[in-house]
């Protein structure tokens, strides 16, 4: 029994786990020409595992092999799909499906924090997919608890802050063309003000330890969770020597 974590990134929407030594020798030009009838071609053989996902950006995955996620964990997911045959042999990486390769990916050399790495035992498993949906209140009540409600308000007044700094950027390069000179500069004062206002409070002791507060979170409550389970050792025939191992009449 063992459990793994690990965090990637995509650009376009597509979160797959994947093990570089399953995939065929041509699947780089495969990955080139047409990666998602690849992708879903693997993912029919149990060689890769493709998460579903709303969008871009960052996320993290649990992996639990031969046990179950602990119960708060639990409570949160949603089961997404079951794969009957998992295969797992060499590396494991999780990342975005642009990033998937055999021997190797110009991408991933630019931008190696996109796919994160993790230790899974080989073997043949059974897999069911899993994505947490935690609401919103839950977050802000771990974090509360964890951080203090000082600090984690301080937290809060950063992100607005920062929000406002950008949405005033956009504001005054629009109203470039309509204020009157000393308005526009007072009201670039303005944002200049509340841009500063939110990086010291991003350098704050109280937004470092959020940081480190949320990471924390990431990890309890990833946005994907994977159970694993061995399968028996017979399953690990190939299926072109499954005629050899059987008993002769």
């Amino acid at each position: 029994m063992a459990h793994y974590t690990g965090s990637g990134g995509t650009d376009g929407g597509n979160m797959v786990m994947f093990w570089p030594e399953n995939l065929p020798e041509e699947a780089d030009t495969m990955l080139e020409n047409d990666p998602f009838s690849f992708a879903e071609t693997m993912r029919e053989e149990g060689k890769i595992i493709w998460f579903l996902c709303d969008g871009e950006g960052d996320f993290s995955v649990s992996v639990y092999v031969d046990e179950e996620p602990p119960s708060d964990l639990r409570s949160f997911l949603e089961e997404e799909e079951h794969y009957p045959d998992v295969y797992v042999k060499g590396d494991t990486y999780f990342g975005g499906l642009e990033y998937m390769y055999r021997e190797h990916n110009p991408l991933l050399e630019e931008f190696p924090n996109m796919c994160g790495n993790l230790e899974i035992p080989d073997g043949i498993y059974q897999g069911n997919v899993y994505r947490t949906n935690i609401p919103p209140a839950f977050s802000r009540t771990w974090l509360m608890q964890r951080m203090g409600t000082s600090r984690y308000r301080v937290l809060h007044w950063q992100q607005l802050l920062s929000k406002a700094a950008m949405l005033g950027v956009v504001g005054v390069l629009f109203a470039f063309f309509f204020l009157v000179w000393y308005i526009w500069l007072a009201a670039v004062g303005a944002v200049v003000l509340t841009f500063l206002a939110a990086v010291l409070l991003a350098r704050s002791e109280s937004c470092r330890e959020a940081i480190v507060a949320i990471d924390e979170f990431t990890q309890q409550f990833p946005e994907y969770v994977v159970l694993l389970t061995s399968q028996p050792p017979e399953a690990a025939l190939e299926p072109e020597n499954e005629e050899l191992a059987m008993p002769v009449g």
